[in-house]
């Protein structure tokens, strides 16, 4: 998993790409708990996923509730063919929204 980081002040962006599966997961979860710490909001750009399973679900489950709990945004944008299937299949979209689906629930 290769992660790219843009920055506009407010938002921090990042660009997952390749697989966002278990092989990973402890160095994704170490980027996303820094740029947390940050205490700014959050947008994870999933465009360039090619894979993600279940411990991938469960960083962006995290992440999502951490930047919450500080009272910042969090949000997935354009997200790939495989995070869709992954979504759909788990029902996800009512927990992360997507506003071509379905807005996200309150936490």
């Amino acid at each position: 998993m290769e992660i790219e980081r843009s920055d506009d002040g407010a938002t921090v962006e990042l660009a997952m790409i390749g697989e966002l599966t278990i092989f990973g997961a402890a160095e994704t979860y170490g980027m996303l708990t820094r740029v947390l710490s940050e205490k700014r909001d959050l947008r994870i750009h999933l465009g360039r996923v090619t894979e993600i399973d279940s411990s991938g679900v469960q960083i962006l489950l995290a992440a999502k509730r951490a930047a919450e709990k500080q009272g910042h945004a969090f949000s997935l944008v354009a997200h790939s063919e495989a995070v869709l299937e992954v979504m759909d299949l788990m029902q996800l979209s009512p927990v992360f929204g997507d506003p071509v689906v379905v807005p996200a629930q309150a936490a």
